[in-house]
């Protein structure tokens, strides 16, 4: 089987199993400790990897990134679930792909306010990550090109269709999607007045979230890896989110709002990645044909990206943190050697094959002076125990 094109990262429970409506899961693994999911990317013979991390912040996003690349050196880390919208022109179900992630609390600055000492004041100063150009450009361009446009189309009125909030709260529109800047911090949002901080900080952000910035810590220097942040949304950083929050879907379950959201950041996500000239990372890049009905690969699938010729090396960890716990992940980043491959340091980064691999991934020595093989993940899917055999380190 191919190496596995991407590795999603999912905060919390309830957002997986939204996610999992959505996806075929084929089974899952555990490795040092963090559980693994098998997926395949929808029209494609692509394979993924997800893990939730049962908890929010930018710590957690940070090491969740960091042991996806390391133990499975997928090229593409996509964070998803929900946001919360700072734009009045975003609407619920809407999706926001990050264009920018701010992480806001980076060297934020905390004062005594000068009329009323018990007060505090917050100077935000921030960390800025962009995704590559090639990745932009083609999200930004998907809804408008030949040969991508019906695909943006089709999965908006799907998203619709499928909709399972009930009547009377259905949302009147299709959702569509948007490329702007996501603030990202250790902090659940729910002020007018923190909102204005962010917005008077950077008057492009559309939306916040509480991982991605962590996230942006495991892959920012890394040149083999790349970053994704896609996000629905839930509601709008509301002191009080009951209304929303207790708006059922069409089972009487509550949270309907928070389930259309994710299941509508999952299948954009699926989508993107499916999609003709998708510029996956360590993989030549291939033009999109003008005409729709030309092949834009002559791979045997017929869809780029599913050639298994590219092999992805491990990376190094590093992005300066803003709060405490982002600074504590950076650490443990530096120190978290669990495979036993070198650490890398900032003058250069381990010796890389002609063909891409990192040769010091696959020499790694069990003090016998032969090379360490790496085990074979052991998967349970939905029909029993079952032994996967490929190559070490692979699915």
């Amino acid at each position: 089987m191919n190496l596995p094109r991407v590795g999603l990262i999912v905060p919390l429970r309830e957002e997986f199993d939204y996610v999992a409506s959505v996806l075929d899961i084929l089974g899952d693994t555990e490795e040092n400790g963090r559980v693994y999911h098998r997926f395949v990317i929808p029209g494609t013979q692509d394979t993924g990897i997800l893990t939730v991390i049962h908890d929010m912040g930018l710590a957690n996003g940070a090491l969740a990134a960091h042991d996806l690349v390391s133990t499975f050196h997928v090229p593409l880390i996509a964070v998803i679930g929900t946001a919360a919208a700072l734009d009045k022109d975003i609407r619920l179900g809407d999706v926001v792909i990050a264009s920018e992630i701010i992480d806001y609390l980076q060297a934020a600055k905390a004062t005594e306010d000068a009329d009323d000492p018990s007060r505090i004041r917050i100077s935000i100063a921030g960390t800025h990550w962009k995704p590559s150009a090639p990745l932009l450009s083609y999200v930004r361009n998907f809804p408008i090109r030949q040969a991508t446009r019906r695909k943006a189309e089709e999965w908006s009125e799907a998203a619709h269709d499928r909709c399972r909030i009930e009547p009377g709260a259905r949302p009147a529109k299709a959702p569509v999607h948007h490329v702007g800047h996501i603030a990202s911090g250790d902090v659940v949002v729910g002020s007018e007045a923190f909102i204005s901080l962010l917005k008077n900080h950077d008057r492009k952000c559309a939306a916040v979230e509480m991982e991605a910035g962590g996230a942006a810590l495991s892959v920012y220097q890394n040149n083999k890896v790349e970053l994704m942040v896609v996000r629905g949304v839930s509601d709008r950083a509301e002191k009080n989110k009951t209304a929303t929050d207790e708006t059922l879907d069409i089972d009487g379950a509550p949270n309907a709002w928070r389930g259309y959201a994710v299941r509508n950041a999952t299948t954009l996500l699926m989508t993107l990645l499916a999609g003709p000239g998708f510029p996956w990372r360590g993989s030549p890049h291939l033009p999109v044909p003008y005409e729709p009905h030309t092949p834009a690969s002559t791979g045997s699938t017929g869809t780029p990206g599913s050639s298994s010729g590219a092999s992805f090396g491990t990376v190094a960890m590093a992005l300066p943190a803003g709060a405490a716990a982002a600074l504590t992940a950076a650490a443990v980043i530096r120190h978290h050697d669990r495979d036993g491959t070198p650490e890398q340091t900032d003058a250069g980064h381990a010796s890389q094959s002609p063909g891409g691999t990192d040769t010091n991934t696959d020499e790694r020595h069990d003090g016998s002076g032969q090379p360490a093989v790496d085990h074979q993940p052991q998967f349970t899917d939905h029909h029993g125990p079952v032994t996967e055999h490929h190559d070490p380190g692979l699915f």
